[in-house]
């Protein structure tokens, strides 16, 4: 159970555990793009440390050094029981990349 001090406003979660790896993937990638200015493809690969901001802001918890190792701690361990961490960090599933890529394609009107 996580303390209500511990979010900005409503909660949205009751347990770190409820903390969803593919909504934090997607909202990263909504935000930091899947492709750079010249046109090749990225953040196909997400180090862990880099989506603690996004699951903040999904679930308005504050960015305390409590919220953000658990943050951490339950991604990674979501994304190891998935098979999906290389090292420091997490493969993006294809299905999450690709929805994300016509999302954004959408948003900048790029075909």
């Amino acid at each position: 159970m996580i303390k209500e001090s511990m979010f900005f406003a409503d909660p949205k979660i009751k347990d770190y555990r409820e903390i969803s790896l593919d909504d934090v993937l997607t909202e990263y990638l909504l935000c930091k793009g899947t492709w750079d200015g010249k046109g090749n493809e990225i953040n196909k690969k997400v180090s862990i440390k880099s989506i603690v901001d996004s699951a903040l802001f999904i679930y308005n918890l504050k960015s305390n050094s409590t919220n953000k190792k658990a943050v951490e701690y339950y991604c990674e361990r979501e994304a190891c029981r998935r098979i999906l961490l290389s090292g420091n960090s997490i493969v993006v599933p294809d299905d999450i990349w690709n929805k994300c890529n016509m999302k954004n394609k959408e948003f900048t009107g790029t075909k």
